[in-house]
């Protein structure tokens, strides 16, 4: 019987109401917990991996030699050995744009979150009423212009929402991306205008390091930048830097350049009246009932359409055609 390695966590599948497909059998491991993904990887006709945990390289393919597919549940394919998966001919196959809503609802509630504090403002109607009023802390309205770096799906999804909300959306000019009514600037002047600085870049190496010292230089004082993309791009020591001194008035962080976050890491070190103004998430903004639904659902189909000798959907290119 067919074999699959799902190297997501098993109670996660099962509280989505999911099952094995008939005919197959399925073993379970967490991709991020190298241990278990071998366990579950050994001769292994089909390997479902999350996207951005773990890492489906050489010596995980060698375990399971009859592999016909690798699967990943989201956008980012930077954990997979492409060239290795092209030298021994198994198609690689990603979800692009399948968890966008969930990435750009949460990176507007990350904006909402910086620049109104409501965990501040709910005290006062539970015990700190008095308090909270005469303190006067309240806030700012969510306006001005939200700066978005990277117009794939979910770059798309974020700016939908933001003009959704009466907001002014620019992107950043890129010769392969274009939209007729979201107006293209530089770089720099994305960066140096924008009150809301979205960054929604895939790990490639031609974004790596992309938004460094010299370019974080050029923020508008007051404004806040939101990592929905990739870590690695953004750099996260200077930007710590910058909501230390106030240049800055917020951060809203998903991905890291490494992950888990490290307990050194110039962000858990910040003052602690700075904290505050600095959201961490652990790589989950798009982990919801519904995108992974969507997603695993469309990475068991493709394991039938392999089996079937069909090609799957959203397979990627090898890499030496890039």
């Amino acid at each position: 019987m067919p074999k699959i390695a799902f190297l997501w966590p098993e109670v996660e599948f099962r509280a989505l109401g999911l099952t094995a497909p008939s005919g197959y059998t399925m073993n379970f491991g967490r991709a991020g917990v190298r241990a278990e993904a071998e366990a579950a990887s050994i001769n292994a006709d089909y390997i479902i991996s999350a996207s951005g945990s773990g890492t489906v390289d050489a010596a995980l393919l060698g375990l399971a030699p009859k592999t016909r597919l690798v699967q990943l549940t989201g956008a980012g394919y930077d954990n997979v050995d492409r060239h290795e998966c092209a030298r021994l001919s198994i198609p690689v196959a990603y979800m692009p744009g399948l968890n966008a809503p969930s990435v750009a609802q949460t990176v507007v509630q990350m904006a909402f979150r910086l620049r109104r504090p409501l965990t501040l403002l709910t005290r006062g109607g539970a015990e700190e009423w008095t308090a909270a009023r005469a303190n006067n802390i309240t806030g700012h309205e969510l306006n001005g212009r939200v700066g978005v770096i990277g117009f794939g799906h979910i770059g798309r999804a974020v700016a939908s929402l933001f003009i959704g909300l009466g907001l002014e959306v620019v992107r950043a000019a890129h010769v392969k991306q274009a939209d007729p009514f979201v107006h293209a600037l530089s770089l720099k002047e994305l960066i140096s205008t924008s009150d809301i600085i979205v960054v929604a870049l895939p790990a490639t190496t031609k974004t790596k390091n992309l938004i460094d010292t010299s370019l974080l230089s050029l923020i508008k004082p007051g404004a806040i930048l939101l990592n929905c993309g990739r870590g690695g791009i953004v750099d996260e020591a200077a930007l710590s830097v910058l909501i230390e001194t106030g240049r800055l008035a917020g951060a809203g962080f998903d991905v890291f350049e490494q992950e888990p976050l490290p307990k050194s890491h110039p962000f858990l070190s910040l003052p602690s009246e700075c904290r505050h103004r600095v959201i961490l998430t652990a790589h989950v903004a798009g982990q919801t009932t519904e995108s992974k639904r969507r997603n695993f659902s469309i990475a068991l189909d493709n394991v039938g359409r392999v089996a079937r000798g069909e090609p799957p959907l959203y397979q990627l290119d090898p890499p030496a055609s890039e």
